[in-house]
C-alpha cells in the first residue's frame, strides 16, 4: 500500500481528536452523523490509519464520493468492498461476485437477471407485498407486541421476492436469520458466525442449482444457469458467491431502511401523523426514509491508477471508503438535510442505492416494500408505541437496528 500525504497539523489534530468511523461502538452507542459532518466541513476527503486499522481514504460529501462510486475505471470494486482491519487480507468473494466485480464479469453476470428486477417485473409483485405486509402486521397486532426487526422488517423481502431469490415459503425464516447473523457480523467476516451464516446461504443456493439444472425456473439462479449454457462465461462458484450477494442486498436494505424509518417517524410524532393523515405523500416518505437511515453506511472502492479527487492526489492501490450515510446529509446538496422531513421531494442526488453500474439492482423492490408497509402503517387500526430500548447494531457498515420492540393498543 502506498504511503499516503502528510497532513497539515491542523488537520492531523482534528482527526486525532476524532473517533474513529470503523469503531463499532460509534455506531452502537455514539453519534457518527457527528463525525461525518466535521469530516464534510473540516477535511472531505482525509487518510485514517491506526494500529488497529489499516489505511485508508474516507470521503464524506456527495460529489467526491459520487465520482468514486461511479467511475469503475478509476477506483474497483473487485478487492472488497467494506473497510477491513488489514486490507491486505483478500476478501472473501472479491473479484468473482456480482457486487465486488467490475466489467466484463460485472456485465456477464448483470445482464442475464437484470429483466427479473425491471419496473414490470418489480409491479407484479405489488400484490403480493400488500398481502404479506398486511399479514405480518395483523399478526403482530393481534399478539400486541413484536420485535418489529426481526418479526416484520426482516420477514417481508424474502417471503415476498421468495420466487424470484429461488427460497421456497418453509425456507423464509431460516434463511432470513442467516442473512441477519451474515449481516450483523460484518465487522468479523471471517469469524465463526459469519461464515456459519454464509455457509448455510451458499448450500441452499448451491442445492438449487443442481436442481434448477433439469427444471428451470423464473429466478436468478435459473436466469445465471441459461446464460451459462448460452456460452456466457460464468463459472458454478461465481454463481452461487454472487446469489449469496443478491440475497443480502435484497434483504438487508429493506430491513434497515424499514426499521429505522418507522422509529424515527415514532420519534418524531408530528411527521407520524401527517403520514397517518394522508398529508404526506408516500413517494417522498419513501424517498426520504431511504435518505435519512442510508441501510449501506459506506462503500469501499480501491484505486487503480494514480489520480486527484477533490484536490487531494490519490496513488494507486489507496483504499477509499466512501461515506454514503454522509453523501445523504451533505449540506451543500440536501437543504436542511439534518432534518427528517417526509414531505421532501425525492431527489436525484439520494444516493442509498450506490451509483453507476453497481447501483443495487433490488432498488425498485426496496421501494415497493418501504412504501407499502407505509400506507399499511398509516392505516394501521392500532396505535404503534416503542415498548423497549431499541439496540442499534455496532457495526460500521450496516447502519440499522438489531431490535425494535412495539406494542400495539387497538384503537
Amino acid at each position: 500500500m502506498s504511503i499516503p500525504p502528510i497532513p497539515t497539523a491542523a488537520a492531523a489534530e482534528m482527526l486525532a481528536d476524532l473517533p474513529s468511523l470503523t469503531d463499532p461502538a460509534l455506531y452502537e452507542r455514539g453519534d457518527p452523523y457527528a463525525v461525518w459532518a466535521v469530516l464534510r466541513r473540516e477535511c472531505p476527503v482525509s487518510w485514517h490509519q491506526s494500529e488497529e486499522q489499516s489505511g485508508y481514504w474516507a470521503v464524506t460529501t456527495y460529489e467526491p464520493g459520487l465520482q468514486v462510486l461511479t467511475d469503475w475505471r478509476r477506483f474497483t470494486s473487485t478487492k472488497g468492498v467494506i473497510v477491513r482491519p488489514s486490507m491486505d487480507t483478500p476478501y472473501p468473494g472479491a473479484g468473482r461476485m456480482l457486487g465486488m466485480s467490475d466489467p466484463p464479469l460485472h456485465d456477464r453476470l448483470r445482464r442475464p437477471i437484470a429483466a427479473l428486477f425491471s419496473s414490470r417485473a418489480i409491479a407484479g409483485l405489488a400484490d403480493r407485498t400488500r398481502r404479506t405486509v398486511r399479514e405480518l402486521l395483523a399478526a403482530a397486532v393481534a399478539a400486541g407486541e413484536c420485535d418489529f426487526v426481526s418479526d416484520v422488517a426482516a420477514q417481508i423481502p424474502l417471503a415476498v421476492a421468495g420466487d424470484l431469490l429461488a427460497i421456497a415459503d418453509d425456507e423464509v425464516d431460516r434463511l432470513a436469520r442467516a442473512i441477519a447473523s451474515a449481516a450483523d457480523n460484518t465487522n468479523d467476516i471471517d469469524g465463526a458466525a459469519a461464515q456459519k451464516a454464509h455457509f448455510t446461504i451458499l448450500r441452499h443456493y448451491s442445492r438449487v442449482m443442481a436442481r434448477r439444472r433439469q427444471n428451470p425456473g423464473d429466478d436468478v439462479v435459473s436466469a445465471l444457469i441459461g446464460a451459462q449454457a448460452d456460452g456466457v462465461e460464468i463459472t458454478d462458484a461465481e454463481i452461487v458467491v454472487s446469489c449469496d450477494n443478491i440475497l443480502g442486498a435484497a434483504s438487508e436494505t429493506t430491513r434497515h431502511a424499514a426499521s429505522v424509518g418507522l422509529l424515527t417517524m415514532l420519534e418524531n410524532p408530528a411527521q407520524w401523523q401527517a403520514l397517518r393523515d394522508g398529508r404526506v405523500p408516500v413517494r417522498n416518505a419513501t424517498e426520504e426514509i431511504l435518505r435519512w437511515t442510508a441501510p449501506v453506511t459506506h462503500m469501499l472502492r480501491v484505486a487503480k491508477e494514480d489520480t486527484v479527487l477533490d484536490g487531494v492526489p490519490i496513488r494507486a492501490g489507496d483504499p477509499l471508503a466512501v461515506w454514503i450515510a454522509s453523501m445523504n446529509r451533505d449540506e451543500s446538496v440536501f437543504e436542511r438535510a439534518d432534518e427528517f422531513l417526509l414531505h421532501r421531494p425525492p431527489s436525484r442526488y439520494m444516493t442509498a442505492f450506490g451509483g453507476g453500474v453497481h447501483y443495487c439492482l433490488g432498488a425498485g423492490l426496496a421501494r415497493l416494500i418501504i412504501s407499502t408497509l407505509l400506507e399499511e402503517l398509516a392505516t394501521l387500526d392500532a396505535e404503534v408505541i416503542v415498548a423497549g430500548t431499541p439496540r442499534r447494531i455496532a457495526s460500521p457498515v450496516v447502519g440499522g437496528l438489531a431490535t425494535l420492540p412495539l406494542a400495539f393498543r387497538r384503537r
